[in-house]
């Protein structure tokens, strides 16, 4: 095996095991927040439509939050605020109970 193969099967192991953590993580969130870059798992979201002078760009405020992003040393953080030109999709995630 070369070292590409190496390296694919590497990344792939990455993807795979921060997939199994979300799925996991999903569990204990409300929302799920997608946007052009990466998704979040959110218990709180308050989408703020803004006008500025170049058109319209939403203020997303995230609380108690699992970012989905495998190079991020810590996932979970309180808060977080994100700013996005393009669509923000939001869903409520359905209870387990």
């Amino acid at each position: 095996m070369d070292s590409i193969d190496e390296l694919d099967m590497f990344e792939a192991d990455r993807r795979l095991a921060l997939y199994n953590e979300y799925r996991e993580a999903a569990k204990l969130f409300k929302y799920y927040i997608e946007t052009e870059l990466r998704a979040y798992l959110a218990n709180s979201v308050d989408v703020e439509p803004v006008a500025g002078s170049g058109g319209i760009y939403f203020k997303v405020t995230l609380t108690d939050v699992w970012i989905y992003e495998a190079e991020r040393m810590n996932r979970f953080v309180p808060e977080t605020v994100i700013y996005s030109v393009n669509d923000v999709h939001v869903q409520t995630l359905k209870d387990e109970e």
